[in-house]
């Protein structure tokens, strides 16, 4: 495949996925700053490892697996490094469709509880949430089909009682 056309076929998947990275970076990002570096750093991950898909599984299986890596992997390395950033004082300019808000407070308040569970967790709920089969679930945390519905469960009541904390 020539250099021009696999840049053409993973911008054309990128444009396609984007809701994927975009969920999971306001997942695992606290601040603008953050998330804006999280969609770079999955974006960067992704082309690197985009000659090396062969499609044995979906493009947005893939896509997940290479973005909640990520994504926990900076996420631990930020708390590590517990870096610091004066323009995370400021209110500060940027593009509309990174810092977008949910309309809906009950939005916000999920967003809330999802952010207190653990990395795995969080992971589960928010491809469940996206729509993602037990099955698809799965193929991409490792975990077996079983206790992906057994967490899944778990995380509901776990998010329920978080949510009724905040209101």
């Amino acid at each position: 495949m020539t250099n021009n056309r696999q840049e053409d076929q993973f911008l054309d998947i990128l444009e396609k996925n984007i809701g994927i990275i975009l969920k999971i970076a306001r997942a695992y990002s606290k601040t603008v700053r953050d998330k804006e570096d999280l969609i770079n750093d999955i974006t960067l991950e992704l082309w690197k490892s985009f000659g090396r898909f062969k499609g044995d599984s979906k493009i947005s299986t893939w896509i997940y697996r290479v973005a909640l890596n990520t994504s926990m992997n900076s996420r631990r390395k930020r708390e590590k490094d517990k870096l610091f950033y004066l323009d995370d004082l400021k209110q500060f300019e940027s593009q509309s469709w990174i810092i977008e808000q949910p309309n809906s407070s009950h939005s916000e308040i999920l967003y809330q509880c999802i952010d207190e569970l653990n990395q795995l967790n969080k992971a589960i709920i928010l491809l469940y949430l996206d729509g993602n089969s037990h099955d698809e679930i799965s193929d991409i945390t490792g975990i077996s089909k079983t206790n992906v519905g057994t967490r899944i469960g778990r995380i509901k009541e776990q998010i329920k009682n978080l949510a009724i904390t905040k209101t």
